[in-house]
């Protein structure tokens, strides 16, 4: 119903507003570089690996569910330009090809293959202005065939209102509650706080608040549009896939490819947080291993000492007499094994940055050939990853962090009881 979908809709905007300013406020309390890795550390060390991972198999979800739309987009749009209906034409292979899915799983990935290697959200900002562009032009769409400027039942063989359903104010409830997760994840944007809190100039909450309210507010005005006026087009005749309900014509044809690159545009805003996740993961185990290793050379070495009593006065005249030496030569080597330790940390963040894109995206592209419907997975995300990320984690680790009982505070139990 067009009411108690409204209802929900808001309701999201709201708890996923709440949810970054509370995540926002923790960022602000442990300082930059922030991560979910480092508020999590500093309110629930526990729980830190569990809660990156987490978001890294969220936000892959997400990446992977793109690339099979991008193909199902591309595949439905040529299908309506190349296919005419004579088999000769129709059977040619470059026809067959083009309108394969599997050869646009792997043009999507060719699609998203520049954008997804940018080390920053301000790198991306242009990529992102142009992903809004095509989501106000489907906005559009949407807009005018709602208003009569273009006839939506175009090509229906029955009377002109065969395609629409009745339009009502509210349906059954449990139907309703079945839709909850799909408008929790249509505002999941959470993992994307902590690189905006690095990077915003300036930095104060005041100005995370107006980012937050912007985003979140555009969000809200965009999807309420898109949602009034495709139920008042087509009622409970709407499908998940609105696109799906409209004429198969060169307009809607037009949508679907530029839907494709909208989401090829977005794929890295999935790739980026999931990629700093795993990032935290990878060194926490490598700092785990060398503690490990260092632990059992120093269980060798001590066992070793005690009975090691020849040459102990000579080393130490020895080192006497060198200590001069030492001292001049100490200087330049430290300096020299500064500038090495540095170019060292500096290369082996850049292999491992390599390293972590190339796997995600080689996964990302595998499980898009192999699974045609990820309507399950997707489901499931928003069910799952979608509320521990926007409801769960946010009031959890404010409630953690920080120390004083106010409304705030208050309101970060709200939010994690809803959770």
């Amino acid at each position: 119903g067009w009411l108690s979908g409204m209802i929900l809709i808001a309701l999201s905007a709201m708890f996923s507003a709440h949810g970054l300013v509370l995540l926002s406020k923790a960022a602000c309390l442990t300082g930059r570089p922030s991560s979910f890795y480092s508020v999590a550390l500093a309110s629930v060390p526990k729980y830190t690996i569990l809660i990156d991972l987490a978001v890294a198999l969220k936000c892959f979800g997400v990446a992977t569910g793109y690339l099979i739309t991008i193909s199902d987009s591309m595949v439905d749009a040529l299908d309506h330009v190349l296919l005419t209906g004579d088999p000769e034409n129709d059977e040619q292979l470059i026809i067959t090809l083009l309108i394969s899915r599997h050869f646009w799983v792997v043009g999507a990935l060719v699609l998203v293959l520049p954008f997804s290697f940018y080390r920053t959200l301000d790198e991306l900002k242009k990529a992102s202005a142009l992903a809004l562009i095509f989501v106000f032009m489907l906005a559009g769409m949407i807009v005018a065939y709602a208003n009569g400027i273009a006839d939506p039942c175009m090509g229906n063989d029955e009377n002109a209102d065969s395609c629409r359903g009745e339009v009502e104010p509210f349906t059954n409830v449990s139907s309703t509650i079945s839709k909850v997760p799909i408008f929790v994840f249509a505002f999941t944007c959470h993992q994307n706080i902590f690189p905006i809190v690095n990077e915003i100039s300036s930095l104060s909450q005041s100005r995370l608040n107006i980012v937050i309210s912007c985003s979140i507010g555009l969000a809200l005005v965009i999807f309420s549009v898109v949602a009034l006026e495709g139920y008042r087009t087509y009622g409970s005749f709407v499908r998940g896939d609105i696109l799906l309900n409209y004429p198969e014509n060169s307009q809607v044809t037009f949508l679907r490819i530029c839907i494709a690159f909208m989401l090829a545009l977005h794929y890295p805003l999935q790739l980026d947080p999931s990629r700093r996740c795993i990032t935290s993961l990878v060194k926490v185990i490598m700092n785990w291993w060398r503690v490990k290793k260092q632990t059992k050379v120093g269980n060798v070495t001590s066992m070793k000492l005690p009975g090691d009593h020849s040459g102990g006065l000579e080393m130490k005249q020895e080192e006497t007499l060198n200590t001069g030496k030492a001292l001049k030569e100490g200087n330049l080597y430290y300096e020299n094994s500064q500038n090495d330790e540095k170019q060292q940390k500096v290369d082996a963040d850049d292999k491992l940055f390599y390293m972590i894109t190339f796997s995600f995206l080689s996964l990302s592209f595998i499980l898009a050939m192999i699974v045609e419907d990820l309507g399950v997975i997707l489901a499931l995300v928003g069910a799952t990853g979608s509320t521990l990320v926007s409801y769960v984690l946010p009031g959890l680790i404010y409630i953690k962090i920080y120390p004083h009982m106010d409304l705030s505070k208050l309101l970060a139990y709200l939010q994690l009881v809803v959770g």
